[in-house]
């Protein structure tokens, strides 16, 4: 790194896979001193046993790295990280999953989308493929009824040029220290998911742009349903345990989204999150 202030914060979160975490960085690495960004790590590691925090700090000896007990998942992970950045204050702020393989002209593509809102300021998701198909696994969608339907989305595959969406996933987001400022924090209510939603949801309300990048800016596998609620393979017992688990829909984290972004539906909504997992629709 260079001896000029960092021109970005970059916010992630680990447990347990110092590989994973590990190859990330040094991605990130390569992307960054392409495009001549300076930035600085602050890692939130929640509790690894597996010298996760040790190795990160050995490749980035300025990285700040924040500790926890095991008991913090992703979401309250990242308003560590996101909290103690801000403390500090950045032009920018980067959410990086740790699983995310950037490629080389991510920063690029990023800086690109994040030029094309001028002169509003945007937050920018990175559109993210499979690294086997391809195919989009993550990054921006739409709402295809935000009335009748606030929760249901769909996904926007990158175009030759940047494109609004409504919401994000947490993979890869560029935010800018002035929306930072205006729309807050990630909110800790949120156990592991649904904080990126809220935060776009937050930000759409407030008129805040969210683009989404032309082209792929790395690549990362979905999360398999196996053992989780949306496996129907799984007994309704057992679907029922994982829907109430941190990584299903935790009920005060479901009602908190629900109440804040159902209108005047949400009782409806919050019922049928469970529902439909009973009735073998999800």
């Amino acid at each position: 790194m260079s001896a000029r202030p960092p021109q970005l914060a970059v916010l992630m979160a680990c447990y347990n896979r110092r590989a994973i975490t590990v190859e990330c960085l040094q991605h990130l690495a390569i992307t960054a001193q392409r495009a001549g960004v300076d930035y600085q790590l602050f890692l939130f590691d929640d509790g690894s046993t597996d010298g996760t925090a040790e190795a990160v700090q050995s490749l980035l000896p300025d990285a700040a790295i924040l500790r926890g007990d095991g008991s913090y998942f992703w979401n309250r992970s990242m308003n560590r990280a996101f909290d103690a950045a801000m403390q500090v204050g950045f032009p920018a702020y980067l959410w990086l999953n740790d699983d995310t393989m950037l490629q080389p002209d991510a920063f690029s593509l990023l800086l690109s989308a994040r030029d094309s809102a001028a002169p509003d300021e945007a937050i920018v998701v990175g559109a993210i493929s499979d690294p086997v198909n391809g195919r989009t696994t993550y990054g921006g969608a739409r709402y295809v009824s935000p009335r009748i339907r606030p929760f249901l989305a769909t996904v926007v595959h990158p175009g030759p040029q940047p494109q609004d969406v409504d919401v994000v996933n947490g993979n890869l987001v560029l935010v800018p220290d002035g929306i930072a400022r205006k729309l807050g924090n990630l909110d800790p209510v949120f156990e592991h998911g649904m904080g990126d939603t809220d935060y776009s949801m937050r930000a759409r309300k407030l008129g805040i742009r969210i683009v989404l990048t032309a082209g792929y800016v790395g690549v990362c596998s979905r999360n398999s349903l196996k053992g989780t609620h949306r496996d129907k393979a799984l007994p309704l017992q057992q679907r029922l345990k994982q829907i109430f688990s941190r990584k299903g829909l935790p009920w005060r984290s479901w009602l908190t989204m629900c109440w804040r972004h159902g209108g005047m539906l949400w009782p409806v909504h919050f019922l049928w999150g469970y529902t439909k997992v009973i009735l073998g629709r999800a």
